[in-house]
């Protein structure tokens, strides 16, 4: 992936005085090569305590402040002596004093006798260690030459991008036009300045006008200074993650939920690395763009692969239980109330217990009406009455009315019929004898604060009408596009997704990524949503994605009716400019007619564009403008001789 450098140029004694503006107090070897970037604060050392274990009193810059030089001048001479005569033989070639600190003869005799280069800082000894460091691991830091590969910052995020070479130029140009940075290709020069942290650099060697080049293999270098300007470069980018693209191979298993986590090293450090596969009808760009961002995302603590994956498994599980349980009929739909209260926002009374075993298989709402008085026989005829029950204050006022004997009979034998659920319209003070007979029944009772029941059960209906209506899955990605539901379909890899993830970097919305549930409204209407969890998108080689963390809640929509479909398809001629017919049609989904049409990939095609330009076309023809019609028309007022024409310039 690239070489080491050789021949390294280490900063010199003389290199640390220009750049500290440091105080010569005894001059020692001027050209002394500096190899070790560590700093070391005298301690131990001076109680006489001297560890072999310690490297840092062999290479490191030893530094000495001014509470160490008072601790000296409490010793006795001889001890001092003996102490400074001792460490002075260490092998170490640099000591800097701070500002303030005493210098006895004794300690400048010591380091002439032995050779040091003793120096002295205006800077406080905890600004001084600092700097000394930065500037020693920027200047040591182990380096190395990258070849073939491209480094930008997107987003923020320093993207180095090698492989398939097409690819990955015609990749980092759109990049580039989308406003990214670049900072270098070809030769990138590469420091690790601790065990994460590595840095790419422009090595190029650049002319007196600083251009940025961008070598093409062709020997068509591009200009990146001309063509995009100054603000397009950046001369130094952390290393974040690294691209490896690579020509598609339909026998390769591609990363679909980017749970793994797979590394490249580089000078010993890992990189996370993610492997791109490249055909037509992808758009690199947008793909790489999602990746950068969904790096920033990780390192934000979301996870959106291991969210999804952890969420699927619950849902596994839950459907698991459900079905041991028996809960599940085959064939039969099943809402909880629990699902029920939280999509309505009702409030529990009693039950809390039962609201996830227990389950509404009715569309039904009722009000008791003639049961309080004794009649039961619509219950008994009719599974229906058993659905969803609705007291408002008229019942209550109506049971206040009656003996106690009575109402208690007539109340025990209705909950005997075992409601799923009693919701309460806007009821606030709830007779005691209703909340003793609910409690002994263990009713499941909810509260809503509408008050008027006509306005609660059409909410109620509008919900369960939907929740139970004819459904169907369909395996696609649903969209929405200038207020239109699209559903693009296709062969498994055709692109569907990445076509979906540039329409939303377009401006569009996802709606379902993958499995799309469709159901009938009351309205005749189909409707979709995500059949399992909404937001989420799965790209090839980058794993799931959460568009809503990414692109915001702007980008996505919950459910939407369903208007056209478009199906793609590979188109196999060389020549992709050749005339295709577009044939559109109707295809059926819980018998309705959907409008639908064919979409032709090919290496030359733009397949969002593709889209957006036929989702406008069935904009034209609801507004009752026919373009097909239109160009039928305008042909056959062509004359023969306009025709052939026409037949020799195509």
């Amino acid at each position: 992936m690239g070489e080491n450098i050789e021949n390294r140029k280490y900063p010199k004694t003389k290199d640390l005085i220009e750049k500290f503006n440091l105080e010569i107090i005894h001059r020692g070897d001027m050209h002394y090569k500096i190899t070790s970037p560590s700093i070391y604060g005298i301690g131990y050392e001076l109680t006489g305590f001297f560890s072999e274990e310690i490297d840092e009193l062999q290479t490191a810059i030893q530094v000495l402040g001014k509470k160490e030089t008072i601790y000296l001048e409490k010793l006795s001479e001889e001890r001092r002596n003996e102490i400074l005569k001792k460490y002075f033989k260490l092998p170490f070639q640099i000591l800097i004093l701070t500002e303030e600190t005493y210098l006895t003869n004794e300690f400048c005799h010591c380091a002439q006798k032995n050779g040091k280069t003793l120096l002295r800082s205006k800077l406080r000894t905890t600004e001084l260690t600092r700097e000394l460091k930065f500037y020693l691991q920027k200047e040591l830091a182990p380096e190395m030459i990258l070849e073939n590969n491209i480094l930008l910052e997107i987003f923020g995020i320093g993207v180095l991008i090698n492989g398939y070479e097409e690819a990955k130029l015609g990749a980092t140009i759109e990049l580039l036009e989308r406003g990214h940075k670049f900072i270098s290709d070809a030769h990138i020069k590469v420091r690790k300045f601790s065990e994460t942290e590595l840095v790419g650099y422009n090595s190029s060697s650049f002319k007196e006008d600083k251009h940025f080049l961008l070598i093409n293999k062709y020997g068509e270098d591009i200009d990146i200074t001309n063509q995009y300007g100054l603000k397009a470069t950046r001369r130094q980018k952390q290393i974040n993650i690294l691209i490896d693209l690579e020509p598609w191979d339909d026998k390769k298993f591609y990363d679909r939920l980017g749970l793994d986590e797979i590394y490249q090293e580089i000078l010993e450090t890992k990189i996370p690395k993610i492997t791109l596969p490249v055909r037509r009808g992808r758009n690199l760009a947008v793909i790489i763009e999602t990746a950068a961002m969904n790096y920033r995302l990780k390192m934000m603590g979301v996870n959106s692969a291991q969210y999804f994956w952890e969420e699927s498994k619950k849902l596994i599980a839950q459907n698991k239980q459900k079905n041991e349980e028996g809960k599940i009929m085959k064939g039969k739909k099943l809402l909880t109330v629990e699902q029920f209260k939280n999509e309505l926002n009702l409030e529990t009374i009693n039950g809390e217990d039962r609201l996830e075993s227990t389950y509404i298989e009715f569309t039904s709402v009722h009000k008791p009406s003639l049961a309080l008085s004794g009649y039961f026989d619509m219950y008994e005829e009719d599974d229906t009455y058993k659905g969803i029950q609705v007291f408002s204050e008229i019942e209550f006022k109506y049971l206040d009315r009656m003996e106690p004997r009575e109402r208690a009979k007539n109340l025990m034998k209705y909950l005997s019929y075992e409601f799923p659920v009693i919701v309460l319209a806007g009821v606030e003070n709830i007779p005691e004898y209703f909340i003793e007979i609910i409690k002994e029944n263990n009713q499941v009772v909810l509260r809503s604060p509408y008050k008027k029941v006509s306005q609660l059960t059409a909410s109620f209906n509008a919900f369960l009408e939907l929740y139970f209506a004819p459904s169907i899955s369909i395996h696609g990605v649903f969209v929405e596009m200038y207020g239109f539901g699209v559903l693009l379909t296709g062969k498994s890899g055709i692109g569907k997704s990445e076509t979906a993830l540039e329409l939303i970097h377009r401006g569009h919305r996802l709606i379902a990524d993958d499995m799309v549930k469709f159901t009938k409204s009351v309205t005749g209407d189909i409707v979709g949503k995500a059949a399992r969890l909404p937001y989420f998108m799965e790209i090839r080689g980058l794993g799931i994605i959460d568009i809503k963390a990414l692109y915001g809640l702007g980008a996505v929509r919950i459910r939407k009716r369903i208007d056209a479909i478009i199906e793609l398809k590979d188109y196999k001629a060389e020549n992709y400019l050749s005339s295709i017919s577009y044939m559109s049609g109707s295809e059926k989904i819980l018998g309705n007619d959907i409008y639908k049409t064919t979409l032709y990939m090919s290496s030359g095609r733009n397949a969002a564009a593709m889209v957006e330009i036929a989702v406008m076309s069935l904009m034209a023809k609801r507004l009752g403008y026919n373009p097909e019609k239109k160009y039928l028309e305008g042909k056959k007022s062509l004359t023969s001789e306009e025709i052939r024409s026409l037949e020799d310039i195509n």
